[in-house]
């Protein structure tokens, strides 16, 4: 009884099971059933139904056999609203709620505290602001790496230009071959400092761990609390400070060579890289 009146009252109201269907949060197959008499919807349903097709529980339960109509013959009028979707998050930049979840982006960023993973933070956005906010950051770093490229161009040739000078200058004294050797490392000087700026590349990696080589800890020292003691450990503190000096410096030089040596091999794919892709970074 009950499915031959939802049967009448969805085809009089032109719905297809599907309809009926989505509108109750179920699936036709449980609509065909109820149709069917197989099973009967549950009472929290029927009323749902009654709302939808403006009809009372007591029409479809069979106790009325007509709409129930008003005082003036009118009938009477269910009003159905659809159910309030949940609001599944929040955008974090618009604060516009977010009720479908393929519009919800999270992020997760590592939070770092004196070097050290101390944590993580949770964003969400909505799609739209996380579109703008990707856009935005990736202008961002393209117009990063075109700045790069024009300080490396800049340094570099300031860098070629005084190595340049000083080669002019050994050679107008005379030492010729020095003169030629440092006009030559010109080349190098651009090179290396242009891969320092693209950084892009391993030039700055090699040279920093290259360097850091000429930092070495020294051996601690036992000493007499006196006054022979006390100089011969002032003396050997001196004596250490000087040997670190010289070989940090010993140790850069060498970083230097290295670094300009393999940057005049790096160059030509570093800046190309940079012209193909200006956001990226090693």
């Amino acid at each position: 009884m009950v499915g031959n009146t939802i049967k009448k009252l969805r085809t009089e109201n032109k719905m297809t099971q599907k309809d009926l269907a989505d509108k109750l949060y179920v699936t036709a197959q449980a609509v065909s059933r109820w149709e069917n008499g197989e099973v009967e919807p549950s009472v929290t349903t029927i009323a749902e139904i009654a709302k939808i097709f403006n009809v009372s529980t007591d029409y479809i339960l069979g106790v009325e056999t007509a709409p129930k109509e008003g005082e003036e013959g009118e009938k009477i009028q269910y009003i159905y609203e659809e159910p309030p979707k949940p609001v599944l998050a929040v955008c974090e930049i618009c604060n516009k709620p977010i009720y479908n979840s393929e519009e919800i982006v999270r992020e997760s960023k590592n939070i770092y505290s004196m070097r050290r993973l101390s944590g993580t933070e949770n964003h969400v956005y909505c799609s739209s602001c996380h579109r703008e906010r990707e856009e935005k950051r990736q202008r961002q770093l393209i117009d990063a790496g075109l700045a790069r490229r024009k300080r490396s161009f800049g340094f570099g040739i300031l860098a070629a230009v005084i190595v340049l000078i000083i080669g002019i200058i050994v050679l107008v004294k005379g030492y010729t071959m020095p003169g030629i050797y440092t006009m030559i490392g010109a080349i190098p000087a651009f090179t290396l400092v242009a891969c320092l700026f693209l950084q892009n590349n391993f030039i700055g990696d090699v040279v920093g761990t290259v360097f850091m080589w000429g930092f070495v800890k020294f051996p601690g020292l036992i000493f007499t609390l006196d006054i022979d003691g006390c100089a011969w450990f002032i003396g050997m503190k001196i004596l250490f400070w000087i040997l670190g000096a010289l070989l940090a410096v010993a140790f850069g030089a060498l970083a230097l060579a290295i670094g300009g040596a393999l940057s005049i091999f790096a160059y030509p794919f570093a800046i190309h890289k940079n012209f193909s892709n200006p956001a990226y970074t090693d």
